[in-house]
C-alpha cells in the first residue's frame, strides 16, 4: 500500500516535512520509500492533503480502569491519595472478574486507537482474577489490532498468597513466546505496598528473564522512600519503567540517572489526585529519559502534552519553561526496552501511522512545528490509524471491531461491576 497526497511529518533523523508526499507501507508492516510528490498505481490511497505522522505511544496506563468511567464513590470525597487508592482503585481491582478484564482492555484500546495511539504500555491489577489475566489483555490487543506491553501489578496489600500469585502471573506471561504486537514486563505496584521480601522475590524471579520492570515510584508522599528501597532490591536499572517520580529528592534523581531508569510523567493524573508536579526539567538536566503516560486518566495523549507544558510553566513561573520532548522520548524507551523502531516515518521503521484531519492555515516549518502540534494537530480528529501496516481506524471508525456492540456489552458488565464495588 502507498499513502499519497499527504502532508508528511516524518519525525525522522532530519525532521523532514513534505508538503505533499508519499509513503510506502510494505507487506511486512514496515515503511518502504518516503518521498515528495504524488504517485499513481495499484494499492495507492489518497490522503486527501491530511497530515500523516507517526502514531503515538502511551508510556504508562491502566486499561483495567476503563469500566470505572462514571462510577460514583460512596461517602465523602477521599481526603488524600492513600484514601483514593483504598476507597476507589483497590476496591475496583478486587471486584474485577475475567470478563471485566477483557472488556476494560477492549474499550480502553478502542478509545486509544481513535486518539491516534498505536502503542499502549499497560499496568494491570485484578487480585480476584489474576491467573491468566494478562492473556485476556493480550487477546484484547489482538482483537483491536494495537501494539503494546502489559504486566501484572505485584503487591502485598492483599496478602502473601496474592503477591505470590502475581509473581507467577508475570513469570508465566513472560516465559510464553510473545506475538509481534504484544510483549511483557514485570509489574510491581509501589514500594510502600511491597515488603523487602517480596521485592527480593520479584528481582530473583526476573533475574533469568531480564524483563523490564514496570513500577509506580514516589507518586505520593507516602512513597518517598521508593527510590532507595527499589534500588537496594536491585529493581532499578536501564530496563526499568518508573511511573510518576513526583516525590523524589535531589539524591533520588541522581540515583535514577546513574541507574539509567526510564521515568514516565503522568501530569493529568497527578493533578487530579492532588499529589504534586514532577520536576521534569530537573530529571532531564541529569540525563534521565522522561516519557509521557496517562495513568488511565485519558486516552488523549495530546491533552497530557498540553498539561505537562502548562504545569512546568506554572511551577517555574516561567513562560519559556516546558516539557516538549516527552512524546519523542516514548519511542526511545520502547526501542530501548523491546527493540521496536517506532515513532518515525523512515525506511525500515514500523508502519504505525496516523492520518489527521488537519489542514494548516499557516506554514509548517521545523521551527514552528511544536506550535502546530499543540494548537492545531492536537485538536484535530484522527481520520485513520495504521498499526504494523494494517488499518485499525479508517474514516474515524474502528474497523477491526464493532464499537457499538462492544460498548453495549461492556455497559452490562460495568453495571454488575459497580454493584460489587
Amino acid at each position: 500500500m502507498i499513502l499519497t497526497n499527504a502532508r508528511v511529518l516524518t519525525f525522522d533523523s532530519a525532521n523532514r516535512m513534505l508538503d505533499s508526499g508519499s509513503v510506502e507501507i510494505r507487506a511486512d508492516g514496515s515503511i518502504g520509500f518516503v518521498k515528495s510528490g504524488r504517485v499513481r498505481g495499484k494499492d495507492v490511497v489518497d490522503g486527501g492533503g491530511r497530515c500523516l505522522m507517526p502514531a503515538l505511544i502511551n508510556g504508562h496506563t491502566h486499561l483495567y480502569s476503563t469500566l470505572a468511567r462514571g462510577l460514583v464513590r460512596p461517602g465523602p470525597v477521599p481526603a488524600d491519595f492513600p484514601a483514593i487508592l483504598k476507597k476507589l482503585w483497590w476496591r475496583l481491582d478486587r471486584a474485577l472478574n475475567e470478563d471485566d478484564v477483557y472488556y476494560s482492555a477492549l474499550i480502553g484500546l478502542i478509545d486509544s486507537a481513535k486518539c491516534g495511539v498505536a502503542t499502549v504500555i499497560d499496568h494491570h491489577s485484578s487480585p480476584n482474577a489474576c491467573s491468566g489475566s494478562l492473556d485476556r489483555i493480550e487477546r484484547a490487543f489482538q482483537k483491536v489490532g494495537l501494539r503494546g506491553a502489559t504486566c501484572y501489578e505485584t503487591s502485598d496489600r492483599n496478602g502473601r498468597a496474592s503477591a505470590s500469585e502475581a509473581i507467577r502471573e508475570n513469570v508465566r506471561f513472560l516465559e510464553r513466546r510473545r506475538t509481534d504486537l504484544v510483549f511483557g514486563a514485570f509489574g510491581l505496584h509501589a514500594a510502600f505496598t511491597l515488603s523487602d521480601r517480596t521485592l527480593r522475590e520479584c528481582q530473583e524471579a526476573n533475574e533469568s528473564l531480564q524483563a523490564a520492570f514496570h513500577v509506580h515510584v514516589a507518586e505520593g508522599p507516602i512513597d518517598r522512600a521508593a527510590v532507595r528501597r527499589l534500588n537496594d532490591a536491585g529493581i532499578l536499572n536501564e530496563r526499568t519503567i518508573a511511573a510518576h517520580c513526583v516525590h523524589v529528592s535531589a539524591g533520588d534523581r541522581s540515583l535514577l540517572a546513574r541507574r539509567g531508569v526510564n521515568v514516565i510523567h503522568n501530569p493529568q493524573s497527578n493533578s487530579n489526585n492532588g499529589v504534586g508536579v514532577a520536576d521534569v526539567p530537573a530529571l532531564a538536566r541529569l540525563g534521565v529519559l522522561v516519557g509521557l503516560g496517562s495513568d488511565g486518566y485519558t486516552p488523549r495523549l495530546w491533552d497530557e502534552v498540553k498539561v505537562a507544558q502548562q504545569l512546568q510553566k506554572l511551577q517555574a513561573s516561567d513562560p519559556g519553561a516546558g516539557a516538549p520532548d516527552l512524546l519523542l522520548h516514548n519511542r526511545t524507551i520502547v526501542k530501548k526496552l523491546w527493540g521496536l523502531d517506532l515513532g518515525r516515518i523512515e525506511t525500515g521503521a514500523r508502519a504505525d501511522l496516523q492520518l489527521v484531519d488537519y489542514f494548516p492555515p499557516t506554514p509548517i516549518r521545523p521551527e514552528n512545528l511544536a506550535s502546530h502540534l499543540l494548537f492545531g494537530i492536537a485538536n484535530a480528529p484522527v481520520h485513520s490509524l495504521i498499526v504494523n501496516g494494517r488499518y485499525v481506524v479508517r474514516d474515524r471508525l474502528c474497523v477491526t471491531v464493532d464499537e457499538r456492540k462492544l460498548a453495549a456489552q461492556a455497559a452490562v458488565r460495568a453495571k454488575a461491576l459497580w454493584e460489587r464495588v
